[in-house]
């Protein structure tokens, strides 16, 4: 045999993976060099019967692809299994070797990870992920939320307070969309101890040599901003293309045996997570904090009161980032008062939060952005079947079913179940977002509709009704709401001030509204419904 393993060893290794005694018979004679023709014929049987005994060796030690890469993929296996078993004999009798500087040397890599010498609470969910990580061994753990939640941040101080019992620990961001290849290869090239490794070409060979490493050492991997290689504009969690490798990756992680864990960090649930879940993958969401809350603003020498700090959670729901420039504004503009800033607003949304929320929007796919636009104009927790009556689209339930489990995923919904029905809820700065952004377009249409004294250019307000009754539920905040109309009419004021001249847009609106008295639902959508209410609030 020309690779310098012992029979012995490889035959220890083989049984583990459950390898029959014929299989490892043909695969001895191919680690040899012996064509498949000339194993053939030494062991009497035909080439076919080589070919698939060698088959099920790779499948049996996973390595995937097609040609004769598959037997010199299995070739390093065995030669990485056997260094590195005869690495830690030495580091047990005291030898240096560089895969002893390895084993007896923790290695970190920390890439772009945030500085976290200020860190606020957190208590709980450092508890349970430890918990995961060190008693219980998960492969997988997932730290999934909206931007600004804080994910990052907890992963970062996770990693530092478990890091002594990780010979490596790694925290990589994905946010520049590296291809799958070349992120696999990057972290084979940290873990072969900075020597030039033979990176596999093929994606799934890589993955098989990554899991060997996650193996023989304990690993401490951390993927941050995983859904920036999640396509956008389509219902979440599917990979870009280009990017299923990072699909294959989770996978494998997840399934596969290992002494290492990877916490992935993402705005976006992938759809394989769920179906993965169990004892070995598990997911957390950080919680509204009142903890963390409270120590924002002492940090900025503010004391809200107990009230004043509810109110500030109810409407800012567990995003730390906004929490973080409202106590700032508050210091800034009013003179440290909570209660004032409470009282000018009830929702102020500085512009790096509008951009945040803005990219988390534009993700979303045409359908679901029409649904939180249902939400929002709702204003209050809406149920299936009232999304359901007042949506002109004729989609299937299992459509709407998929849309809402996909704004789920996101983190931008909230189901309520009570009484034996769920309702769904926007979290509070994505209702105001999404608001904002529904009345600019109304407005919009509104000019486009005096301009062209018509509704060929409506699109929302052909589709969503802007006044709807929704039963008043007692989870409700109980805070006053402006409905949508009032907003369009106070963005509309300039426009529709009287005047003189005969062709004013209020009347050209109204002479709009009365072409369509005759038109039905299935014509006009709600174009109708939606300028009568509009012009009745202009005229007030």
């Amino acid at each position: 045999m020309t690779t310098p393993i012992p029979q012995n060893f490889v035959q220890t290794i083989a049984k583990q993976r459950g390898v029959t005694d014929a299989e490892l018979e043909t695969v001895f004679m191919a680690l040899d060099g012996q064509s498949t023709a000339t194993i053939a014929t030494k062991l009497g049987i035909s080439d076919i019967a080589v070919r698939k005994r060698l088959g099920e060796v790779y499948k049996k030690f996973q390595i995937g692809g097609n040609g004769p890469g598959k037997l010199s993929e299995l070739r390093h296996q065995l030669l990485f299994s056997y260094h590195t078993d005869q690495g830690t004999s030495d580091f047990n009798r005291g030898k240096g070797s560089l895969l002893k500087m390895a084993i007896g040397h923790r290695q970190e890599d920390w890439g772009q990870a945030p500085d976290v010498s200020v860190f606020y609470g957190r208590t709980e969910e450092l508890t349970t992920l430890k918990q995961w990580i060190l008693s219980d061994n998960c492969r997988l753990v997932a730290l999934l939320g909206l931007a600004g939640s804080g994910k990052t941040t907890l992963s970062v101080q996770l990693a530092k307070q478990v890091q002594n019992e990780f010979d490596f620990v790694i925290w990589r961001s994905l946010r520049s969309t590296p291809a799958p290849s070349d992120f696999l290869g990057s972290l084979i090239q940290l873990f072969s101890n900075q020597q030039k490794p033979d990176v596999p070409i093929d994606l799934n060979s890589q993955i098989t040599r990554l899991v060997e490493y996650l193996r023989k050492h304990r690993c401490l991997v951390i993927l941050d901003d995983l859904e920036a290689v999640l396509r956008p504009e389509e219902l979440a969690g599917h990979y870009r293309e280009g990017y299923e490798g990072y699909r294959d990756l989770i996978v494998r992680l997840c399934e596969v045996n290992h002494n290492s864990c990877v916490v992935v960090v993402s705005s976006e649930e992938p759809t394989e997570l769920a179906l993965l879940a169990g004892e070995k993958v598990r997911f957390l969401k950080p919680a509204i904090s009142e903890e963390i809350a409270r120590e924002i603003f002492q940090e900025k020498g503010l004391s809200p009161q107990d009230q004043e700090l509810k109110i500030l959670l109810s409407r800012y729901g567990g995003n730390l980032l906004a929490l973080k420039i409202v106590a700032t504004t508050i210091n800034e503009f009013f003179e440290g008062n909570v209660l004032k800033l409470l009282e000018a607003t009830a929702l102020f949304i500085e512009e790096h939060i509008s951009n945040l929320l803005a990219q988390q929007f534009d993700r979303m796919s045409s359908s679901e952005q029409d649904i939180a636009y249902w939400i929002a104009i709702a204003q209050s927790p809406i149920s299936l079947a009232t999304l359901r009556e007042q949506m002109l689209v004729n989609s299937s339930l299992s459509d709407l079913l998929k849309n809402l489990d996909s704004l789920g995923r996101r983190s931008l919904i909230d189901k309520i179940t009570e009484g034996g029905e769920t309702v769904f809820m926007l979290q509070p700065l994505i209702v105001q977002y999404v608001t904002d952004r529904l009345v600019e377009q109304i407005r919009a249409e509104v000019l486009e509709t005096v301009k062209t004294q018509g509704i060929e250019r409506m699109r929302l307000l052909k589709t969503h009704k802007l006044s709807i009754n929704v039963a008043k539920r007692k989870w409700d905040k109980g805070e006053p709401k402006i409905s949508i109309l009032a907003v369009v009419k106070n963005r509309l004021q300039v426009l529709f001030v009287k005047t003189t001249g005969s062709e004013e847009p209020l009347n050209i609106l109204k002479k709009v509204a009365s072409d369509l008295e005759d038109k039905s639902i299935l014509e006009v959508g709600y174009a109708r419904e939606n300028l009568a209410p509009i012009i009745s609030e202009i005229q007030r």
